[in-house]
């Protein structure tokens, strides 16, 4: 797949007064608490006196959970005052440090410890733990009792989206978002450095560039060419996609590890860091803050990281596809979506919950945030989308025909930071690659055979 990128010296595609606002926005998202507490439901006090008892206007507790930002949600509560009249509906914020693994974790311990969670907000990675401890009531009847609501998932929700919220055939969320990886760029540092706007990238071009832009020399005022996370599936696969390989097995029932373009991927980003010296070691590097400073000329991201930049008044960066070992660009993609408790007492309630927190305006709320790419296509369609996001940012949307999903087994939550600690041992210098490589895939077979027995 060929990546253009529509202009030369692309800018955000907004005004600077409304770019202006929505930074102040996007700042106050950052400093949000880590969790709500959650409202008790509320009754009305019965009629005193002789007279008979008025009409009971007692509400059903619905509580909602969510890694997004909670004021994200507020426009989404006044609007379930309005519209959803026999239910009291609680937003809280699940904390996701540690990645997905980690917040699937919780979930898990939050529902075993009796506290009450109605609606979950759960991604690709750990859905299928969920699903495996029965936490998750399948969807599939109430849409097929709900025609609008189904009609929206088949014609509005690409494929791909609905198919990773899916567990044996069964449809366990309703989509709500999703992400890829692709190239953030500093267009004021290309321009300085007299390089050309970067598309279709192979590995070789990308480091010839690389080493163009990189001055390092151990000072404050250092530019690195290049960031990455250096850890999780995510980000991990997006690599290992653009050379035609993954961790495990293309059914995730085994380890891949011991393939050689797994090696040969792992080396050349440790190169990248450790030969050429045009990236940081990963640990202890805030990468949001030096792109957003320019001491650093690239990073690979989803469109999360548009509202880093937002909340520091940073414009100067577009987008393209990531590079790629050889063939077609590719990219790794993963969704989240709302899903109803198997717990939880009053089901009818939370899928009409459900349905509101995945409609067109809270996706229209996330956009305007600097969040994920909606997983509804009129949402992406819309002015909005291109409004909050540099020139390129069409490039989120039209990924999807060539994205594959990130590698999520039932045990995800075990393999994740089982491979970061080897990845780690890469970035540090501790283990050359063939030997990370042959121990993460020792732990991984044994993890994997597990999940047979």
């Amino acid at each position: 797949m060929s990546t253009r990128n529509p202009t030369s010296n692309p800018r955000m595609n907004m005004s600077r007064r409304g770019f202006l606002q929505v930074a102040g926005t996007a700042s106050a998202l950052l400093l949000l608490p880590a969790c709500a507490a959650p409202a008790a439901p509320g009754a009305a006090p019965a009629a005193s006196g002789g007279d008979a008892a008025a009409p009971s206007t007692a509400k059903t507790s619905i509580i909602a959970t969510t890694q997004m930002p909670l004021t994200q949600w507020d426009p989404t509560l006044q609007r379930a005052k309005d519209a959803l009249a026999d239910v009291e509906l609680t937003i809280t914020q699940t904390v996701i440090n540690g990645g997905w693994s980690a917040y699937s974790d919780q979930i898990v311990t939050t529902i075993a410890g009796g506290e009450q969670l109605d609606v979950i907000m759960i991604a690709v990675e750990g859905i299928r733990l969920l699903a495996a401890r029965d936490i998750l009531t399948p969807l599939d009847d109430f849409f097929a009792a709900d025609t609008e609501a189904n009609d929206i998932l088949q014609k509005e929700v690409h494929e791909t989206l609905r198919g990773m919220l899916q567990v044996d055939g069964k449809q366990m969320e309703y989509p709500f978002s999703w992400n890829n990886m692709v190239l953030y760029y500093n267009t004021a540092i290309y321009k300085d450095k007299g390089i050309d706007t970067p598309t279709d990238l192979s590995w070789d071009q990308f480091l010839e560039t690389s080493q163009k832009i990189a001055d390092v020399k151990g000072g404050a005022d250092d530019l690195f060419a290049y960031s990455f996370s250096g850890a999780g599936q995510f980000g991990m696969h997006a690599w290992y996609f653009n050379n035609d390989t993954g961790v495990l097995t293309d059914d995730w029932a085994d380890s891949n590890m011991m393939d050689p373009k797994v090696t040969e991927t792992l080396q050349f980003l440790a190169d990248l860091i450790l030969k050429y010296k045009v990236a940081p070691t990963p640990t202890g590097w805030d990468e949001p803050a030096q792109f957003n400073a320019s001491h650093l000329s690239m990073r690979t991201c989803g469109r999360w990281c548009i509202a880093q930049s937002m909340n520091e008044n940073f414009m100067d960066y577009d987008l393209v596809y990531q590079p790629h070992a050889s063939g077609d660009t590719r990219t790794v993609a993963g969704t989240d979506g709302w899903g109803i408790a198997s717990s939880t007492p009053s089901k009818d309630q939370a899928w009409e919950v459900v349905k509101l927190l995945s409609g067109t305006d809270a996706s229209v709320d996330m956009v305007k945030s600097g969040g994920n790419i909606p997983a509804l296509r009129s949402v992406a369609e819309m002015p909005v989308f291109a409004d909050f996001g540099p020139s390129n940012t069409a490039i989120f949307y039209a990924s999807l025909d060539h994205a594959k999903t990130v590698p999520s087994p039932t045990n995800f939550n075990i393999i994740e930071p089982l491979l970061d600690r080897h990845y780690q041992t890469i970035w540090n210098g501790e283990s050359s690659v063939e030997e990370a490589v042959a121990a993460a895939h020792t732990e991984l077979q044994a993890e994997m055979d597990k999940l047979k027995s």
